[in-house]
């Protein structure tokens, strides 16, 4: 396995499943990258992985052919296949082996697909359930593609500065954000993958933050830990988004952002309550 992080092996270990049998981690030192998903950053990421799987792996592919491929692909940008050898001299000294059993036991659900034996003639293949109510209450996300297991970071969100102005549940792409009786919005982690844009849109300062993934254990419901006790929820979130917040930088290619931010207190009342 080939990992771009600046993570180390133990800290990695703590969110890959046990196998039964030995085998190889490497790592490449940078941020998480979307490259080639919903933008195109072109920060190299497509030839450095072809460059470490070479490393991790010469029998897949040997480091000659690759250069040799992206030579040829792009004569004049000789930086490409560059990328390649370094990601692959780099990844030759952080491989490690891991041990049969290390690892943590993967308690989410695994998604099982049918095999081609189960497909008969005939067959009928039911369509995703749906919802047809318009507005927050009418969520309509697919039940079977929960993906929360791919991401880095998760929003925090402190519902006491939540004005509740639906834009979390309009812009997210996955429908992760459950609107709750009292019009704040909930997180489904099991369906989110991650991407920050409830962070980016969301007007109020401090509201949703975007923090480290490996900080989590679990995927419950944060408005429900809200519910219980907001004061212990407050002091919580607070303190999880002071040890690892991310910002993603509207130019992309140029990294993650690590910022401090500033704690903010908890408000009384929260914003636009009715009045006694």
């Amino acid at each position: 396995m080939v990992v771009v992080s600046k993570r180390d092996h133990a800290d990695l270990l703590r969110f890959v499943p046990k196998k039964p049998y030995d085998w190889r981690l490497g790592i490449i030192e940078g941020e998480a990258s979307l490259a080639g998903l919903w933008v195109n950053k072109d920060d190299f990421t497509h030839e450095r992985a072809l460059g470490a799987i070479a490393g991790v792996d010469p029998d897949v592919i040997g480091i000659e052919a690759v250069e040799a491929y992206l030579n040829a692909k792009s004569p004049k940008q000789p930086e490409r296949a560059q990328a390649a050898r370094d990601a692959y001299e780099e990844v030759r000294k952080t491989t490690k082996t891991i041990k049969a059993n290390q690892g943590v036991e993967w308690k989410h659900e695994l998604p099982v697909l049918p095999r081609w034996q189960d497909f008969g003639e005939g067959i009928v293949v039911p369509a995703v359930k749906r919802e047809f109510q318009l507005g927050p209450l009418g969520q309509s996300r697919n039940e079977q593609f929960k993906r929360g297991t791919t991401k880095t970071q998760r929003p925090v969100v402190r519902f006491d500065l939540c004005t509740k102005c639906t834009l979390c549940w309009l812009e997210c792409p996955d429908e992760c954000f459950d609107q709750t009786k009292e019009g704040h919005y909930d997180v489904a982690y099991e369906y989110c993958v991650g991407c920050g844009k409830c962070a980016q849109i969301c007007p109020v300062d401090e509201c949703i933050v975007m923090v480290d993934e490996l900080q989590f254990e679990n995927e419950h419901s944060p408005w429900k830990a809200y519910e219980k006790d907001k004061k212990r929820y407050v002091e919580w979130a607070e303190e999880k988004k002071s040890r690892g917040r991310y910002i993603h930088p509207f130019i992309t290619g140029t990294g993650l952002e690590h910022v401090t931010g500033k704690r903010v207190p908890m408000r009384e009342r929260e914003p636009h309550a009715k009045t006694a």
